[in-house]
């Protein structure tokens, strides 16, 4: 299989283990990669990716059959306005942003009519940014999310699933609002947690932490410049899941106050529950298949 040339606008840890795993599985005939840094480029050649680099979108777009956005999501309905003259007809672009409503709303319009455009998002990553911290094996096995509209193409959402499939990735189709919903709730809540729970840490106790408050925290390791345009372009879908955890939180205060066995068991079966959910989730995942 084999997507012809393909286009990554961003090489940090998405865009650079996608070029990886392009690269170590043949899925591109010829690869091109912007950059608006040169020394994000250096760090590419140093890589030794077989690709075009280029600081130019529109040269890096141009004769591409997929191109794949993998920008900040603020940043892409300027880069899409830069480059879409130079897009080749029929050309799919997708994108890797943590939100789907917002960036379709900005740029399904941008592309209607000059190319093939529907929203992915691979559930993959880690508090890790940067090119330096990619890997080829980033998608194999991950969940990644492709986000079709009534108005998308025929076609479209079809490629991209191809697209991610061919990289080892178990896609899944929501609409955009789905989607949004769907991560505040197992994505952006969490992060949103382990950054309150070091925050509100009584500096003193810190010294005293094992694995439990280092793992239950780790994501909060995850920068901030990015995280506050994720976190702000889905609160809508957030300040529900707030308001959610609220009663939820109110509801565990008020069988602490108690103090009745009645109460420890409502509490034991919220744990319990909890531990049932979790061990579906441990590594039950399906072998990938490179074919």
């Amino acid at each position: 299989m084999n997507f012809g040339t393909v286009a990554i606008l961003g090489p940090g840890l998405i865009g650079g283990s996608l070029a990886l795993a392009l690269a170590d599985r043949g899925l591109a005939k010829r690869l091109t990669i912007y950059a608006r840094s040169p020394r994000a480029l250096d760090e590419i050649r140093i890589a030794g990716i077989d690709a075009e680099l280029s600081t130019n979108p529109s040269e890096a777009v141009r004769e591409a059959d997929v191109v794949v956005l993998c920008v900040p999501i603020e940043a892409m309905g300027a880069l899409v306005q830069e480059f879409r003259d130079a897009l080749k007809p029929g050309a799919l672009v997708t994108d890797v942003g943590s939100v789907k409503g917002s960036v379709d709303a900005a740029l399904a319009p941008l592309l209607a009519g000059r190319a093939w455009w529907v929203g992915s998002h691979p559930m993959a990553g880690s508090e890790q940014s940067g090119f330096i911290a990619a890997r080829p094996d980033l998608f194999e096995n991950a969940a990644v999310i492709v986000t079709p509209t009534p108005a998308t193409a025929p076609g479209a959402a079809a490629k991209a699933t191809e697209f991610w499939r061919a990289l080892g990735a178990r896609v899944f189709t929501l609409a955009p609002e789905e989607h949004d919903q769907a991560v505040a709730d197992i994505s952006h809540v969490p992060h949103l947690m382990a950054a309150l729970l070091v925050a509100s840490a009584n500096p003193a106790s810190l010294p005293l932490a094992g694995g439990g408050f280092r793992d239950t925290t780790r994501v909060a390791s995850g920068s901030p410049e990015l995280w506050i345009e994720i976190l702000w372009a889905n609160r809508e879908a957030l300040g529900r899941q707030c308001s959610a955890w609220a009663a939820q939180l109110e509801k565990i205060e008020r069988l602490f106050r108690q103090d009745t066995p009645a109460a420890k068991s409502e509490l034991f079966k919220l744990l319990e529950q909890a531990q049932s959910t979790r061990s579906q989730l441990i590594d039950k995942k399906p072998p990938v298949s490179r074919s």
